[in-house]
């Protein structure tokens, strides 16, 4: 974890609504500052269950490259491997050393078209909290 940054509980995360409720995707937090992204795949607390960190204004100068189609360039770069899974890679050091969380194609795209829709934008956590 990094120093200043809040302690997420599970309750915390939200995946996209265009994600099947009993399938996993991407899992974001983000609270005062902060946002934290992790695996549903994975148990949450459990040693592999890692998380990537990143400011606010970085993990949203990634949501609207997302929106513009760029998989690179920010601080999660959008690995497409020939299987056709995304690998998210931290380009910011993560205190955990993880850089990677692999994705289904379909987890992938659900949470790439709630990104774009906004459902991971600070607003959005604004307005559950």
């Amino acid at each position: 974890m990094i120093a200043n940054a809040p302690v997420f509980e599970e309750a915390d995360f939200r995946k996209s609504s265009r994600s099947n409720p009993d399938k996993d995707c991407v899992h974001v937090a983000r609270r005062d500052g902060w946002v934290a992204v992790r695996d549903t795949k994975k148990v949450f607390g459990a040693p592999d269950d890692h998380r990537m960190w990143f400011t606010a204004d970085q993990f949203d100068a990634f949501l609207a490259g997302l929106g513009r189609g760029e998989l690179s360039g920010h601080c999660i770069e959008v690995v497409v491997r020939d299987d056709g899974a995304r690998v998210f890679r931290s380009t910011v050091p993560q205190p955990s050393g993880t850089a990677e969380l692999e994705f289904t194609i379909g987890e992938f795209f659900a949470f790439h078209a709630s990104a774009i829709e906004g459902e991971f934008a600070e607003r959005a956590f604004a307005v559950a909290a």
